[in-house]
């Protein structure tokens, strides 16, 4: 209903109003320069992998090694950091350091170095030093990598401040466990960081991939609480992916369940569907018969279907086996044997990328493993290993992404480049994702992987990159996020290609060792190094290399996380006391509009339709002019675009007096998927994900 009758120009206002609303939603993006901070990001994590393989090259050198001892800073110190200082700046606040009414609360970090973390398991020596000398060694080498830390940052701190945030984290994970990260900073627990559990290292270390878990969960998984381990096995390997990876989950006895989407597809690895994955991992129970062949069945053909649809990741695909048991239903093992064989072929060519299989097999019994081997065996990326022990489940089927690893040294991948789904950071209240790059031993044949380097960027530089600030428009946050998934698809390796005698070479590497080999007639020149030795001429390794006061793992003396690493900003040394309270006012809501769900564009929306009908309800009342013509044209014949823009014929105020009481209620959104049933406010896993 029309209540107001209004002039030709107030109704080309109006048109022009919904012009400019709507211009709110299709607005050109500056996507050169979102593309030119992607790429710059890019090629500084290029040329920091570069640094460490650099570096490397020089490990066994006997001054790497001399001037390594008491010269590491840890992640737990009882003294602090050499130039420590209380940043200010919005990047480097600390939930855990609360905040003050009088004062600016945060966190000491030292940009002149770095810190270095090792997982509990490790830190075997006494206080605290690892005694793995590949470790020691990773530790030694990178310590040089301050000096480049340092330049970086300074160099890069104009950049990055043109986009109104400070630089953020830059870190090195080797593959034998030392992480070190620049700038240094407390840690709030102590020795229970493990980079190569995280997205960005696996992301880095495989690139996008389709991962399929065919997993027994007969009645005789019952026995040592295999099915409890295999739960943590497969939850580990889920959190492990990002959004550019698909999953799918099946669970077999006597017949296969398919953990499926809703219309029978692998799922997208994203945040939601990964948590909906974790309940139905936890719901699995161990009952019944074991059947081999309606298990790979039904997997081949959720793959085979969303690879029909183009939903599938168009990279390489990792199909993972385990069993504590022999068949005892279907087709025999020849079928069986006859029918992976055909469908890895068939699913390799339709996708025109390598189809890896990982057996694994649990048992007392020596005649279970017979089959898993002779599986692996059968096929063109075949490997079988032997778990002896039931705690090794979790760690053996976690670690299948090694193997993608080795292929991915190889000339034509130099240039590959791996994007994480945004999180939100564990300092700073912001959410952001991280570039990461592999690192190699290239003087090796095929190169030898060493880790993967990390670096951190903000979505508040993403979204003033395309154009705007974030806080005024949750599009532009989920135009950053879509970008940077985009990213993260396009940047697929090339195949593998390793040779027959290299993955024999990474077979004998395993826990079963020579018996885990297919019989590949190789020379001694064509079998390949898959795991880096440690320096032939280095007769001793340093046994304390971390300075004075540093705690690794924590232990006593290590006083309480705020009092260690709190401060009021511009001070340099902790003063956490009593001026900041955590949770106390002043602190960023992170459950706001940092959240990047699609839904809440909804709230703009909303927003705009309501502001725009205050400005016609004033604009009618303040014009007072109408035209008769407008309401005859409705069903008169007359095209309603030509009776809007009519010229006016007789005035006619109908406009009501507006009650001076009200008040325009808050516009708010609906419920999405984000919001309500996976909120991010529980953050703990998603910041546990940044180092």
């Amino acid at each position: 209903m029309i209540l107001c009758r209004m002039s030709w120009k107030t109704k080309l206002l109006i048109a022009a109003l919904f012009q400019s609303t709507k211009l709110i939603y299709v607005r050109a993006f500056d996507t050169v320069a979102f593309d030119s901070v992607v790429t710059k990001l890019k090629a500084d994590a290029q040329e920091f992998a570069a640094e460490v393989e650099r570096l490397y090259s020089n490990r066994c050198n006997t001054e790497t090694m001399v001037s390594c001892i008491n010269a590491n800073y840890g992640e737990c110190q009882t003294k602090p950091y050499p130039q420590e200082k209380c940043l200010g700046e919005a990047s480097y606040q600390i939930d855990a350091c609360g905040s003050s009414q009088s004062a600016s609360c945060g966190g000491l970090w030292d940009t002149s170095v770095s810190s270095v973390r090792i997982p509990a398991e490790y830190a075997t020596g006494p206080g605290g030093n690892p005694t793995d000398p590949k470790l020691v060694e990773s530790i030694c080498f990178s310590r040089y990598l301050d000096e480049w830390f340092a330049q970086k940052h300074a160099t890069d701190l104009g950049y990055w401040r043109s986009y109104g945030v400070e630089p953020r984290s830059m870190y090195f994970g080797s593959q034998n466990g030392a992480f070190r990260i620049y700038p240094a900073r407390q840690s709030e627990e102590c020795g229970t960081y493990d980079h190569r559990l995280r997205p960005w290292y696996v992301a880095g270390s495989s690139g996008p991939k389709n991962v399929v878990l065919i997993l027994d969960t007969s009645g005789s998984m019952k026995d040592y609480d295999r099915i409890g381990l295999l739960k943590q096995a497969a939850q580990r390997i889920v959190s492990t992916l990002t959004v550019s990876d698909r999953i799918l989950i099946v669970p077999f006895s006597g017949t296969a369940q398919l953990i499926t989407t809703s219309d029978g597809y692998m799922f997208e690895a994203t945040r939601e569907n990964k948590e909906i994955l974790a309940t139905k991992i936890d719901d699995l129970k161990a009952v019944g018969s074991t059947n081999f062949y309606e298990a790979f069945d039904q997997a081949f053909r959720v793959v085979e279907k969303t690879a029909e649809k183009e939903l599938t990741a168009s990279c390489n695909t990792a199909i993972l086996f385990l069993t504590d048991g022999q068949n005892t239903e279907g087709p025999d093992l020849g079928n069986v044997t006859a029918l992976v064989d055909q469908r890895i072929k068939d699913i390799s060519a339709r996708l025109n990328k390598s189809v890896l299989l990982f057996t694994y097999s649990i048992s007392e019994d020596s005649e279970v493993h017979v089959y898993p081997n002779q599986l692996a065996c059968s096929v063109e990326f075949g490997l079988w290993s032997k778990i002896s022990q039931d705690i090794e489940i979790v760690d053996s089927l976690s670690s299948y992404y090694r193997l993608f690893a080795l292929g991915l040294g190889t000339e034509n991948n130099k240039d590959f480049a791996a994007w994480v789904e945004p999180y939100q950071f564990k300092t700073g209240n912001a959410w952001g994702t991280t570039g990461s790059v592999p690192v190699y031993d290239r003087s090796k044949s095929p190169p030898l992987f060493l880790g993967v380097v990390g670096m951190d960027v903000s979505l508040d530089a993403l979204d003033a990159a395309l154009g705007a600030n974030a806080t005024t428009s949750q599009e532009l946050r989920n135009e950053s996020i879509r970008r940077i998934v985009e990213y993260s698809d396009a940047s697929c390796p090339t195949t593998l290609g390793l040779s027959s005698c290299e993955l024999e070479a990474y077979r004998a590497f395993g826990a079963p060792g020579d018996e885990a080999m297919c019989g590949v007639n190789c020379t001694g020149f064509e079998v390949a190094q898959v795991q880096e030795n440690a320096c032939p001429t280095q007769p001793d390794y340093p046994k304390s290399l971390f300075v004075d006061g540093a705690l690794p793992v924590g232990g006593p003396g290590l006083v309480e996380y705020p009092n260690r690493a709190c401060c009021v900003t511009g001070n340099f040394t902790a003063s956490f006391m009593d001026v900041c309270v955590v949770g106390g006012a002043g602190g960023d809501d992170k459950d706001g509009d940092d959240n990047p769900s699609i839904g809440l564009i909804v709230e703009v929306v909303v927003a705009s339709v309501f502001v725009l009908c205050c400005c016609l309800y004033f604009i009618c009342c303040s014009d007072g002019q109408s035209s008769q013509s407008n309401s005859a044209a409705i069903g008169t014949g007359v095209p309603i675009a030509e009776a809007w823009l009519a010229p006016p014929v007789t005035p006619h105020a109908v406009c009501s007096p507006i009650n001076p009481a009200w008040v325009p209620p808050e516009a708010t959104a609906p419920p999405s998927v984000h919001d309500e049933e996976h909120s991010f406010k529980d953050d703990t896993n998603d910041k546990a994900k940044e180092p």
